[in-house]
């Protein structure tokens, strides 16, 4: 199945919005990084080479590689690869970064080169919306260091890691995700079941998606501008 951007997801959302991106973005993507790891990274280490563009993974796992962007612990912001001017590196480098800004030109946080991050706005959640976007089968790596961290592609992935995944399991999931991240649960679950090729219907408050031999109904409440879960049956 080709891998799906959640900026073609068949419901209402703001593309300039941060919390809806990540909240279509992040059941998905967190899937998929945990495959990655299971599949790809194991209990290797790893080793990145910006000049070269690749990531590796033990001796043998070398992947194409490109760099996102980076956060600081000392001044708490994140920085855009295409803003990082003074690297020296070779423009394709930060190829990643420019091609999430081609995707999302109006969100305030893709536009600008450098802001502040805090626990709503973090690396991680840049980089899940980066991948949610898009429609490469790519995942990410965080590459820390002394002061910070740089967030990195790891492109053509095989095709397991982004394989759709069981309606029991996409069920599961789904309430664990909701009950630990802060997101809109409404988007988050249409997000989760069109990236794994799911259909689905919304009629008012109420989402109806067919998972496996039975159809569920996901109702919702708006509360403190999210939507919140609060009934599921079927």
């Amino acid at each position: 199945m080709k891998k799906l951007s959640v900026l073609n997801c068949p419901i209402e959302f703001d593309k300039t919005n941060f919390l809806h991106l990540l909240s279509l973005s992040v059941g998905y993507c967190l899937d998929c990084q945990n495959r990655m790891g299971e599949l790809v990274i194991g209990d290797n280490g790893w080793n990145v080479d910006v000049e070269n563009g690749t990531i590796s993974f033990g001796e043998d796992n070398v992947y194409q590689s490109g760099i996102i962007g980076s956060e600081s612990d000392i001044s708490g912001t994140w920085l855009w690869g295409w803003a990082n001017t003074e690297s020296g590196l070779p423009e394709v480098t930060f190829a990643p970064s420019r091609r999430a800004l081609r995707r999302l030109p109006d969100m305030e946080e893709f536009r600008n080169g450098s802001f502040m991050l805090d626990e709503l706005r973090t690396g991680h959640d840049i980089a899940m919306i980066c991948c949610g976007v898009s429609e490469r089968n790519d995942g990410y790596y965080r590459c820390p260091y002394s002061d910070g961290a740089l967030f990195v592609t790891v492109e053509d992935l095989p095709e397991e890691v982004f394989a759709p995944i069981a309606p029991d399991v996409l069920f599961r999931q789904y309430l664990e995700i909701l009950s630990s991240f802060y997101c809109d649960h409404l988007l988050l679950a249409a997000g989760y079941l069109y990236q794994n090729g799911y259909g689905f219907t919304l009629s008012g408050n109420t989402l109806a998606a067919r998972l496996g031999n039975n159809t569920a109904f996901f109702e919702y409440e708006k509360a403190d501008d999210i939507n919140r879960l609060v009934n599921i049956s079927f």
